[in-house]
Protein backbone atom coordinates (compact mmCIF):
# COMPACT_ATOMS: atom_id res chain seq x y z
CA UNK A 1 0.00 0.00 0.00
CA UNK A 2 1.33 3.44 -0.92
CA UNK A 3 2.13 5.90 1.81
CA UNK A 4 -0.22 8.92 1.73
CA UNK A 5 1.27 11.96 0.04
CA UNK A 6 2.25 14.94 2.13
CA UNK A 7 -0.19 17.81 1.86
CA UNK A 8 1.40 21.11 0.86
CA UNK A 9 -0.43 24.14 2.19
CA UNK A 10 -0.45 27.45 0.30
CA UNK A 11 -2.20 29.74 2.84
CA UNK A 12 -2.60 32.56 0.30
CA UNK A 13 -3.63 30.22 -2.50
CA UNK A 14 -1.76 30.59 -5.75
CA UNK A 15 -2.22 33.44 -8.23
CA UNK A 16 -5.42 32.94 -10.18
CA UNK A 17 -6.67 30.26 -7.77
CA UNK A 18 -6.92 31.89 -4.33
CA UNK A 19 -9.36 29.33 -2.92
CA UNK A 20 -7.09 26.36 -3.71
CA UNK A 21 -4.81 26.09 -0.73
CA UNK A 22 -4.06 22.39 -0.25
CA UNK A 23 -2.05 20.46 -2.82
CA UNK A 24 -0.19 17.21 -3.28
CA UNK A 25 2.72 16.49 -5.58
CA UNK A 26 2.67 13.26 -7.52
CA UNK A 27 4.85 11.77 -10.23
CA UNK A 28 3.73 12.52 -13.77
CA UNK A 29 4.95 9.15 -15.00
CA UNK A 30 5.77 5.81 -13.44
CA UNK A 31 9.44 6.79 -13.63
CA UNK A 32 9.81 8.43 -10.22
CA UNK A 33 13.20 9.75 -11.33
CA UNK A 34 11.64 11.94 -14.03
CA UNK A 35 11.84 15.72 -13.58
CA UNK A 36 8.12 16.38 -14.02
CA UNK A 37 5.42 16.11 -11.38
CA UNK A 38 1.78 17.10 -11.03
CA UNK A 39 0.71 19.67 -8.42
CA UNK A 40 -2.88 18.64 -7.70
CA UNK A 41 -5.33 20.77 -5.75
CA UNK A 42 -7.23 18.96 -3.01
CA UNK A 43 -9.70 21.85 -2.81
CA UNK A 44 -10.60 21.79 -6.52
CA UNK A 45 -10.21 18.38 -8.16
CA UNK A 46 -10.30 20.00 -11.61
CA UNK A 47 -7.16 22.04 -10.87
CA UNK A 48 -3.76 20.51 -11.47
CA UNK A 49 -0.58 21.68 -13.13
CA UNK A 50 2.64 20.15 -14.31
CA UNK A 51 5.70 21.33 -12.40
CA UNK A 52 9.39 20.52 -12.38
CA UNK A 53 12.46 21.13 -10.34
CA UNK A 54 14.53 23.52 -12.46
CA UNK A 55 18.07 22.16 -11.96
CA UNK A 56 18.06 19.30 -14.50
CA UNK A 57 17.46 21.94 -17.18
CA UNK A 58 19.01 25.05 -15.60
CA UNK A 59 21.84 23.89 -13.30
CA UNK A 60 22.90 27.48 -12.49
CA UNK A 61 19.41 28.57 -11.41
CA UNK A 62 19.73 30.25 -8.03
CA UNK A 63 16.54 32.06 -6.99
CA UNK A 64 16.95 34.73 -4.33
CA UNK A 65 13.91 35.16 -2.10
CA UNK A 66 13.25 38.55 -0.62
CA UNK A 67 12.99 39.04 3.13
CA UNK A 68 9.17 39.01 3.09
CA UNK A 69 8.97 35.65 1.30
CA UNK A 70 11.57 34.12 3.62
CA UNK A 71 9.69 35.41 6.68
CA UNK A 72 6.26 34.23 5.48
CA UNK A 73 7.69 30.80 4.68
CA UNK A 74 9.72 30.75 7.93
CA UNK A 75 12.81 29.85 5.93
CA UNK A 76 15.72 30.40 8.27
CA UNK A 77 17.84 27.77 6.52
CA UNK A 78 18.01 27.79 2.69
CA UNK A 79 18.37 24.00 2.84
CA UNK A 80 14.72 23.83 3.94
CA UNK A 81 13.50 25.39 0.67
CA UNK A 82 11.96 23.06 -1.90
CA UNK A 83 11.72 24.83 -5.26
CA UNK A 84 9.76 23.80 -8.32
CA UNK A 85 8.52 25.71 -11.36
CA UNK A 86 5.33 25.69 -13.39
CA UNK A 87 5.58 24.03 -16.79
CA UNK A 88 3.79 25.17 -19.92
CA UNK A 89 3.93 23.78 -23.43
CA UNK A 90 3.43 25.22 -26.88
CA UNK A 91 1.70 22.41 -28.75
CA UNK A 92 2.27 24.07 -32.12
CA UNK A 93 6.03 23.63 -31.98
CA UNK A 94 6.44 21.14 -29.13
CA UNK A 95 8.39 23.55 -26.93
CA UNK A 96 8.21 23.16 -23.15
CA UNK A 97 8.85 26.12 -20.85
CA UNK A 98 9.60 26.55 -17.14
CA UNK A 99 8.51 29.63 -15.22
CA UNK A 100 11.80 30.64 -13.59
CA UNK A 101 10.46 34.07 -12.61
CA UNK A 102 7.62 32.74 -10.44
CA UNK A 103 8.73 29.51 -8.77
CA UNK A 104 6.81 27.68 -6.10
CA UNK A 105 8.76 27.52 -2.86
CA UNK A 106 7.83 25.20 0.00
CA UNK A 107 9.36 24.98 3.46
CA UNK A 108 10.25 21.28 3.77
CA UNK A 109 9.81 21.38 7.56
CA UNK A 110 6.35 22.99 7.67
CA UNK A 111 5.07 22.00 4.19
CA UNK A 112 3.83 25.59 3.78
CA UNK A 113 4.48 27.23 0.45
CA UNK A 114 3.78 30.06 -1.88
CA UNK A 115 4.41 31.08 -5.42
CA UNK A 116 6.94 33.87 -5.30
CA UNK A 117 7.81 36.48 -7.90
CA UNK A 118 11.53 37.03 -8.13
CA UNK A 119 12.97 40.48 -8.70
CA UNK A 120 15.83 39.19 -10.87
CA UNK A 121 15.18 40.54 -14.39
CA UNK A 122 17.35 37.74 -15.82
CA UNK A 123 14.77 35.09 -14.85
CA UNK A 124 12.19 34.55 -17.61
CA UNK A 125 8.60 33.48 -17.07
CA UNK A 126 8.97 31.22 -20.12
CA UNK A 127 12.42 29.62 -20.22
CA UNK A 128 12.57 27.04 -23.04
CA UNK A 129 13.59 23.55 -21.95
CA UNK A 130 15.66 21.19 -24.03
CA UNK A 131 14.12 17.76 -23.65
CA UNK A 132 16.23 14.75 -24.41
CA UNK A 133 14.30 12.24 -26.36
Amino acid sequence: MNEPASILEFPDGIPGFPSSRRFVLSDLTEDAEGPFQVLQSLDDPTLSMVVSVPWPFFPDYSPRLDETDRAVLELDDPEDAVVFCGVTADPDNGTVFLNLLGPFVVNARTLRGRQVVLTDPQQPARAPVLLRG
